[in-house]
């Protein structure tokens, strides 16, 4: 615990330059903070905790009166938890449900009474969940209404991106289009629907958001070089 460390702060409408060796978790009290990174610009409220960018310059500013809870984690005991992911969560910001409402209540309660072990216990719980979560909100919309039609400017304006550029960041952090993710996901569930369901090919293709069966196909035999029927038998023989 002597290496994490933890502060209240306040920012102002300048740009405040940042470039740091820990991870640091911003737990916003009041206001609003405006994120920038290299990925773009986010506005940070009152209603979402952001796991702030490892080693790479960012900058914060708010034209409002503003507080937050920063907590300072260094890089090997947050790659405990993260492992791989660690170059892939700069910025990650999510909303703050009712558990999470419940975890900040304690947190800002701990700190503020300067608590080390009880701010030790929750950090463990909340990396757990950080490191549980997908990247990004868009990704974890995608995972959740894969099966639907997904607009790529929907996707882009969760992360206050173009499209444009939302296209060429998913690409970086996930190493294929939004379009093969989703993609990838249906034939990932198309899969387990054939070896372990008896649904026929064409219910399944529906399921997963194909409006044609040869559709579906064609999408199966590219990841897998075999036909759906094909798949179905392989795996029950």
């Amino acid at each position: 615990m002597e290496n994490i460390y933890y502060y209240f702060t306040s920012v102002g409408p300048e740009c405040r330059c940042c470039c740091t060796t820990h991870f640091k978790l911003m737990i916003p009290i009041h206001g609003m903070v405006n994120l920038i990174t290299l990925g773009g610009r986010k506005m940070i409220s009152d209603s979402e905790m952001c796991l702030l960018p490892f080693q790479e310059i960012y900058s914060v500013s708010s034209s409002v009166s503003n507080e937050s809870l920063v907590i300072a984690i260094p890089e090997d005991y947050a790659a405990f938890y993260f492992k791989d992911a660690l170059d892939r969560r700069e910025g990650l910001s999510w909303q703050i449900d009712a558990t999470w409402q419940s975890i900040k209540d304690l947190m800002l309660t701990e700190t503020a009474n300067n608590n080390k072990e009880g701010v030790s216990l929750l950090l463990n719980y909340v990396l757990q969940k950080i490191a549980d979560q997908p990247v990004s909100t868009s990704i974890r919309f995608i995972n959740k209404h894969y099966t639907e039609k997904i607009d790529i400017k929907s996707l882009a304006a969760m992360e206050h991106y173009t499209p444009s550029y939302y296209c060429d960041w998913f690409k970086r952090k996930m190493s294929m289009t939004p379009l093969e993710y989703i993609h990838y996901l249906r034939i990932h569930r198309a899969k387990e629907l054939l070896r372990d369901s008896k649904l026929s090919v064409l219910t399944i293709s529906y399921q997963l958001g194909y409006e044609y069966n040869a559709s579906f196909t064609k999408m199966f035999k590219k990841y897998e070089r075999l036909s759906p029927s094909e798949y179905r038998a392989a795996s029950n023989s």
